[in-house]
């Protein structure tokens, strides 16, 4: 790759990513490593022949954002921190970015391998490998991959930042008869649930215009867009399958809170315990009996472990139904 072309072809990317580390750093929004991991998240973005998928990073990160500053007063509230503070999380690491984004770059890099050898054999110089007949189904449905993976970030982050802050008490996603506390995880609203289907409403309609104007590059053997000067499409089907795939990731990420994540609360409060940066909540042996702090739930995921198998998990249905259904970014 040529760099001082890059470089070139890339100033608004390369622009808008410096302004959000300044800010993140500034404001304290990412970690040190967390500012390193978003660098190279946003750089693998940039890798792509589709700007809608960089335009889409970044929309995630500000409606996140944005949405964490909603009550925060209150949430410090809500619950209670590990490490003796208020609730609400603090910057967010690298782990969490690659919780948040990681499966996407899979599939960016999947995705952009193929279009650019597309037309090759040979992917080494001794092992000659032919694409074989599903090649150019995954060359299709790999775009929707990502653009469900941020469908379903963002709107399990709007039902999480914005639904513990409902007026109702939640009731676990396993077992809908039973109150937990806010924070609870695999703890719902029905208000939360909306809110998650916003946010991957919003998503969805970024992803609708981001490629519909900002125009793929030419010579990478992209799908849709013609040669022409415009972008591509995404007709009504795959867009409702976005939309709707993204509340299918926020409700998945409850459910795998629910079944594989602890939650553990102060005995004193009644609130959640949240770790640092989405980590465990260290609980000393005979918590349980006598201690100040009671587990709920299987210690089998953390909260950025839940996160990554649920983007995995989503995007992977929403491929195979694209698969099933023939649909893709250009509609045809």
């Amino acid at each position: 790759m040529d760099l001082t072309k890059f470089l070139q072809t890339h100033i608004p990317q390369i622009t808008a990513t410096v302004l959000l580390v300044t800010y993140s750093h500034l404001r304290s929004k990412l970690t040190i490593p967390g500012i390193l991991a978003g660098i190279a998240s946003a750089t693998i973005h940039m890798l792509h022949p589709y700007p809608a998928f960089f335009w889409l990073l970044i929309l995630f990160f500000l409606l996140g954002t944005l949405v964490t500053r909603i009550g925060h007063r209150a949430k410090q509230t809500l619950t209670t921190s590990s490490t003796g503070g208020a609730g609400g999380e603090g910057p967010r690491s690298a782990v969490q970015v690659v919780a948040n984004s990681g499966f996407a770059c899979l599939l960016i890099l999947a995705h952009t391998w193929i279009l650019r050898n597309a037309n090759s054999p040979f992917i080494s110089s001794h092992l000659p490998l032919s694409p074989g007949p599903s090649f150019p189904n995954l060359k299709r449905v790999l775009p929707i991959g990502v653009l469900v993976q941020y469908a379903a970030v963002a709107a399990d982050t709007f039902s999480s930042e914005l639904g513990i802050l409902s007026a109702t008490t939640p009731f676990l996603i396993t077992a809908p008869w039973r109150k937990v506390p806010r924070g609870t995880n695999g703890g719902v609203t029905m208000e939360g649930l909306m809110y998650g289907a916003l946010g991957a409403w919003l998503l969805t309609v970024t992803a609708v215009l981001a490629l519909r104007f900002c125009s793929p590059a030419r010579g990478e053997g992209v799908v849709g867009g013609g040669g022409g000067g415009g972008g591509m499409t995404m007709d009504a089907r795959t867009a409702a399958l976005v939309s709707f795939m993204g509340l299918v990731g926020s409700v998945v990420d409850s459910v795998l809170g629910a079944l594989t994540q602890v939650t553990v609360t102060d005995k004193g409060s009644g609130k959640v315990v949240e770790g640092p940066g989405g980590q465990r909540v260290l609980v000393a042996d005979g918590s349980k009996e006598g201690g100040s702090r009671g587990v709920m739930g299987r210690d089998w995921l953390t909260n950025n472990g839940v996160n990554f198998v649920m983007a995995a998990l989503t995007s992977g249905l929403g491929m195979g139904v694209a698969w099933v259904s023939g649909l893709s970014l250009d509609g045809r």
